[in-house]
Formats: structure tokens, C-alpha cells, sequence
């Protein structure tokens, strides 16, 4: 007896792998957050001449069109890696879709921002 519980319910360690990829495309996601940040800033140029403001001239605007791609990215990672650890040794490549839905989702959450 190995004191792990029932047999067969050990799971195997982390795919290096899998681990690896997640790093790769959270680095990726990183650098066009950045490239995505400095594009916003010139989002904000025609503030101060338009009435009403639009939405991205508002300080609550600016946190959002400039905090969601990285909070995007955060949720992405960490949904993605939730899915390789929920589902070790049973195909964790599945929770890379997923990872990828969710920062497109931050992404497109920003876009809303800036063209409000």
C-alpha cells in the first residue's frame, strides 16, 4: 500500500510540456498587452473635444480599457492551468482552448471600451 488512498487515484505529475506552452503564450499574451496599452493611449486624443464624453475619457473608462486585457490574461492562465490540474493525466491540453477564450474575451471586453 502506497498511503496515497484507493489504487488508481494517484495522479502523475505536472505535464512539463503543457507547462511550458502556458508560460509561452502567457509571455505572448503579456507583450501584446503591452503593444495593446501603448494603442490605447492614443484612444484618449479626442477627449476634451466631444460632447457627451465618451466612455474611455472617464477615469473608470481608462482603468478598464487598460486593465482588462490584463486581467484577461491572468483569468486565461490561471483557467487554463485550473483545467490541467483538475484533469492531470486525462489530456490537460483541453484547458488551452479554454485559457484562450477567456483572454479573447478580455481583449474584446477592452475593444467595447474604447469604441463606446
Amino acid at each position: 500500500m502506497s498511503g496515497y488512498g484507493a489504487v488508481g487515484t494517484q495522479r502523475g505529475p505536472w505535464p512539463v510540456a503543457y507547462v511550458v506552452v502556458v508560460g509561452v503564450l502567457a509571455t505572448g499574451g503579456a507583450l501584446l498587452n503591452l503593444v495593446l496599452c501603448y494603442v490605447a493611449v492614443f484612444a484618449t486624443d479626442d477627449c476634451g473635444v466631444t460632447r457627451p464624453d465618451p466612455l474611455r475619457c472617464t477615469g473608470g473608462g481608462l482603468l478598464l480599457m487598460w486593465g482588462l486585457p490584463w486581467l484577461g490574461l491572468v483569468w486565461a492562465a490561471g483557467a487554463a492551468l485550473a483545467v490541467a490540474a483538475r484533469r492531470r493525466g486525462l489530456r490537460p491540453w483541453c484547458g488551452l482552448p479554454l485559457g484562450a477564450l477567456v483572454y479573447a474575451g478580455g481583449l474584446a471586453s477592452a475593444w467595447q471600451v474604447v469604441v463606446a
